[in-house]
């Protein structure tokens, strides 16, 4: 059984991927799992809050195991677990998600912990780890109630690399990642803590350099809750004061990616791969659209040899982003169901992805 199997210590597992061609899975039930198949996917990706059983994901696990197929695990902090784990003691209006608490000594304790123990029971399933969401939003997406971006950084890399030791130790084959949105130089206009990557991703270079980082990347359209097309995107230039970073102008990061300061310790360009981007249908003529957009999108992914993995939001449309404009699924959901992102029927897009490699 792979609940035992994954306790055990693997010295180094990495699950080549077949193909860059990925999803974001919508439930463990057999039929989603068999959808991961069908569609030709060689690499799944799910999310593990901290306030879940650490084994919440060991059917994904045994499935992609079985089927030689990439894993990649997102770690989220999130209220219900370990509270020594959270910066706060009680829920932040407005925020998603939380910094992993490394303020204090039973925070830093906790961390770890929490890091050997996810690292050590899927050290042979798991290939890609992330940790944390879109890190340079210190408002919603990694909140600590730090706004200093200097000091935000320092803690966010002091978290990153307890990960990263407890990971490595468990697997020295895994890659482990820090999540970025597309907002590469794209300002607030509050001046609120959500950073630029432009100005961030430097800072934790500075304190990371030493480490074998990658980069996961959102390379959602600009408007990507009215409309699926990037390629007319606005907000997108060719150099680095761009705006935006999405898939209309990638190798403005990727060639940013094999400048000397950013290489990592052994001289060699940084893993990239792209976590998240959805492409809505909720749109006039939105099947044919949003296929169309995806279409496009694999056909850049596969022309960059800098890109290890493109990872679709999400297998079902979700109720949250539903109502936001956002039908990024290849399913309809079942409105009726008790679940969200129950599948209803398969959109276009479905059938266009199942035929990309």
């Amino acid at each position: 059984m792979l609940a035992a199997s994954a306790c055990l210590t693997s010295a180094a597992f990495y699950q080549e991927p077949e193909s860059k061609k990925g999803i974001l899975i919508s439930g463990q039930e057999s039929n989603m799992l068999q959808d991961i198949v069908n569609l030709g996917c060689k690499q799944a990706i799910c999310n593990l809050a901290s306030y879940q059983n650490v084994n919440s994901f060991d059917p994904l696990a045994q499935m992609c195991k079985s089927n030689g197929i990439t894993m990649t695990m997102i770690l989220l902090n999130n209220f219900g677990g370990n509270p020594d784990l959270l910066p706060v003691s009680s829920p932040v209006e407005g925020t998603g998600n939380y910094a992993f608490n490394v303020s204090t000594a039973a925070g830093e304790a906790a961390v770890r912990a929490y890091a050997r123990n996810v690292a050590s029971h899927y050290s042979n399933t798991v290939s890609n780890w992330v940790i944390g969401n879109e890190v340079n939003d210190a408002v919603t997406w990694d909140y600590s109630g730090v706004m200093d971006m200097d000091e935000h950084a320092a803690q966010y890399a002091k978290a990153f690399r307890i990960f990263y030791e407890e990971i490595k130790k468990a697997n020295s084959e895994a890659r482990v990642f820090i999540p970025f949105d597309m907002r590469w130089n794209a300002k607030y206009a509050d001046g609120s803590a959500r950073y630029t990557v432009k100005e961030y991703l430097p800072k934790l270079n500075e304190h990371l350099k030493d480490l074998d980082y990658g980069i996961a990347w959102h390379a959602y359209p600009v408007h990507f809750f009215t409309k699926p097309e990037f390629l007319d995107d606005d907000g997108i230039s060719f150099d680095l004061d761009t705006p935006n970073i999405n898939l209309k102008n990638m190798d403005v990061l990727t060639s940013y990616l094999q400048t000397p300061e950013m290489l990592s310790p052994s001289g060699q360009v940084r893993h990239l791969i792209l976590t998240e981007q959805g492409f809505t249908s909720a749109c006039e003529n939105g099947e044919e659209r949003q296929a169309e957009a995806i279409r496009q999108a694999y056909e850049i992914v596969k022309a960059n040899p800098y890109i290890e993995g493109f990872y679709l939001s999400r297998q079902v449309d979700a109720q949250s982003q539903e109502n936001a404009g956002g039908a990024f699924g290849l399913w309809t959901r079942n409105p009726n169901a008790s679940k969200d992102e129950t599948p209803q029927s398969k959109k276009l897009a479905w059938s266009v992805y199942q035929s990309l490699n």
